[in-house]
């Protein structure tokens, strides 16, 4: 599934956010074996079964929309990336363009409807990565025709990996589990210093959605990354979000509906559902639920793109820009 969206204004990268990923990168040269074999063979499992990764993978494609955050953080860069919001003609977000270096990747640009095998395999890739990619049974036979390919785990649905068994994964498919456990410990860390300094968002609901053209909503529920960035820092997002959402990685909230989030104390408003959405002041139904009356919530969602990749990389960076925000809601 493919995503447009409106561009979002050019942030600047926090100081703090490289000196945290500074300190999280160590030598590749000092990792020890892998927990799945030794350093020549790994095996790793997801939703498609097991794939055997021979040596230390050099060409990497990632074919998911946040998979490169993570190869980034590990010190590697992948020859090609899929390009999420189009507006990032590195492909890849603010918060991980500083971790590119040398040759840019080639890219699977926002607009494809369908992966371009060809152009895939003719960057002679030694693995693929498509954790966050939607992969079905036979997209995925055919990448693994091209070299060994990783999918989502299958314990995790589509686009819903959490960050840190990403993180894991892909460490561990690349002979950096050490360094991948570093930067999810790092990670953790930042959610726990912002719960530690924010103990007034516990037991408060909120929720992640936008806007949808019919005059509804998309609220994300634990399951995705954007739910499980709030409930990190102490949120409860509301089970009816869950139960409505089931499946799918939202729940779609007609406008008749919209009072389910009455009395949440935050909405964080983002535009990643498609087209343009129209200001919520003009929202007929929005504008006139109490929640917008006291103004409890935030729209547009400040870095709302690394609230939608919620990786490693990401995660300093959407902190930094949204508590000030959130603070001024939830004091």
């Amino acid at each position: 599934m493919m995503w447009s969206k409106r561009a979002l204004q050019m942030l600047v990268l926090p100081t703090f956010l490289v000196l945290i990923s500074a300190c999280s990168l160590t030598d590749p040269e000092d990792e020890g074996p892998s927990t799945q074999g030794d350093a020549e063979t790994r095996t790793v499992e997801h939703a498609f079964g097991k794939t055997t990764v021979e040596g230390t993978p050099e060409r990497i494609v990632s074919v998911g929309f946040r998979e490169h955050d993570a190869l980034l953080a590990l010190g590697i860069q992948p020859v090609m990336v899929h390009q999420w919001y189009s507006e990032y003609s590195s492909g890849v977000g603010l918060w991980a363009e500083p971790y590119l270096d040398g040759d840019p990747p080639a890219i699977i640009p926002s607009s494809a409807t369908d992966l371009p095998f060809e152009e895939i395999a003719a960057e002679e890739p030694d693995l693929i990565v498509g954790l966050d990619a939607g992969l079905d049974q036979q997209t995925y036979d055919r990448l693994s025709e091209v070299a060994p390919t990783i999918a989502n785990p299958k314990d995790a649905a589509p686009y819903a990996v959490p960050y840190d068994q990403e993180m894991q994964m892909i460490g561990d498919a690349v002979d950096r589990d050490e360094e991948a456990d570093q930067w999810v410990k790092d990670t953790e860390e930042a959610f726990t210093k912002a719960r530690d300094e924010h103990t007034e968002f516990k037991g408060k609901t909120a929720a992640v959605g936008c806007p949808l053209e019919n005059g509804g909503f998309a609220l994300y529920p634990t399951t995705d990354p954007r739910g499980e960035f709030l409930s990190e820092l102490g949120f409860t997002v509301p089970e009816e979000v869950d139960e409505a959402a089931a499946d799918n990685y939202y729940a779609e909230i007609s406008a008749e509906n919209l009072s389910m989030f009455e009395d949440y104390d935050l909405l964080l408003v983002i535009d990643d559902c498609g087209a343009p959405t129209v200001d919520l002041n003009e929202h007929p139904t929005f504008k006139s639920l109490d929640i917008a009356k006291r103004g409890d919530y935030i729209y547009p969602a400040p870095a709302s793109d690394a609230l939608s990749h919620n990786t490693v990389l990401s995660v300093p960076y959407a902190l930094d820009k949204l508590l000030p925000k959130i603070e001024d809601i939830v004091p």
